[in-house]
């Protein structure tokens, strides 16, 4: 065969490959396989975060819509009740449930009865403009929850009695911490991290000690101390621009970033000295979300979700994808004159099975884990 023909062969090869990639299909044993999927254009309008508790999952959509599913059977996701239309849920884009109360972050804290799940109910609206708008991120500490709101501030927010939340206090973090848009948060000890999306924003995440070394005792917002600052000083091997997700395993952060396309791993061991130890480029555009489990970081963004091996922190390593298929059919979703390509949102691993949110397709989707690798790494304990 002459050079001509076997790069002709070659090519096609390579086509064949992405074809087979594109729909989901990994050579071998397949490292995902989807099981379960469920599509609704209201209920599940944009769809952005999901959350399980027990064999309900929750997903709020920023088209302005809450799903509640029965996931009990992973091939056969069921709809079980929504809320959309209502002006509490607009731009509803994370969850956290508590019990019989399901508290929902829109431009407003919601407090949700979901004791019984065919007919959710608000029971509290809690609204401040600007201080609390567009929440995007919520992390509990005992009593408390804090949120993350996209219009520069953190809430804190006593959950004591879930149905009858209070809002405490709140933190500009774009004064206290130079964070014009906070995303995502998580809470490890006495202290909290938050990211940063916000552009043109030097500071990507802070580290925050919010409770007193001592007692333990949560402090008053104009207490908190900034303990560390991740930035990328410039660097593209260092730089999480537009970081929106946050993620604890051990003591170690995953980050994922949207603009720059990355994912940060950052020691927090010391938390006066947190720095990010490893940058490494997503499997698709974007990380829009992330899910931290033992010595794994499950990301999803653009039309992928990949498995990052974090058993050396220094050095992660994705093992495991999938793409597109029929999970993921619509790479670019025109909002307005503006297109949006982050399809796959947010995710949750439980049992060997990863639940994903399609944002574009208005989709839930349950894959199966099927690398052992991965099955392995996610039980062992992350130091």
């Amino acid at each position: 065969m002459n050079n001509h023909g076997w790069a002709k062969r070659v090519i096609k090869s390579a086509v064949l490959v992405l074809f087979l990639e594109m729909t989901g299909f990994s050579f071998g044993e397949q490292a995902f396989t989807l099981v379960g999927l469920i599509r609704d254009d209201e209920a599940l309008n944009r769809a952005h975060d999901v959350e399980l508790q027990g064999g309900i999952a929750f997903v709020p959509g920023k088209g302005g819509s809450l799903a509640i599913i029965d996931v009990s059977d992973v091939t056969k996701p069921k709809l079980l009740s929504s809320l959309f239309g209502l002006e509490a849920m607009e731009d509803a884009e994370t969850v956290l449930p508590v019990g019989d109360i399901l508290l929902v972050g829109t431009r407003d804290f919601l407090a949700v009865d979901v004791s019984d799940p065919t007919k959710p109910k608000i029971v509290k609206r809690i609204s401040d403009r600007p201080r609390i708008d567009y929440i995007n991120g919520m992390a509990r500490r005992e009593d408390v929850v804090f949120t993350a709101n996209k219009s520069g501030y953190v809430g804190v927010f006593d959950v004591s009695d879930p149905a009858d939340p209070k809002l405490k206090e709140v933190l500009d973090a774009k004064k206290h911490g130079g964070l014009s848009k906070p995303h995502d948060i998580a809470v490890f000890g006495d202290h909290i991290i938050v990211v940063n999306a916000g552009h043109e924003d030097v500071n990507h995440a802070q580290i925050y000690r919010v409770a007193d070394e001592k007692t333990h005792k949560l402090l008053p917002v104009n207490e908190w101390k900034i303990e560390s600052t991740i930035t990328g000083n410039g660097k593209l091997s260092e730089h999480l621009g537009g970081a929106n997700r946050v993620a604890i395993t051990g003591s170690y952060a995953g980050i994922g970033a949207f603009i720059a396309s990355r994912v940060g791993v950052v020691d927090l061991s010391n938390p006066k000295k947190a720095k990010q130890v490893a940058n490494l480029p997503a499997a698709d555009i974007a990380a829009t979300g992330m899910a931290a489990v033992g010595q794994i970081l499950f990301v999803a963004g653009g039309e992928g979700v990949e498995a990052i091996d974090i058993s050396d922190p220094a050095r992660p390593v994705s093992i495991a994808q999938y793409r597109a298929g029929k999970l993921f059919p619509t790479r670019r979703l025109m909002l307005g004159k503006i297109p949006r390509f982050d399809n796959a949102h947010d995710l949750v691993y439980r049992d060997g099975y990863l639940y994903v949110t399609a944002q574009n397709d208005n989709q839930l989707g349950i894959l199966k884990v099927n690398d052992v690798r991965v099955l392995e790494l996610v039980e062992k304990k992350m130091e």
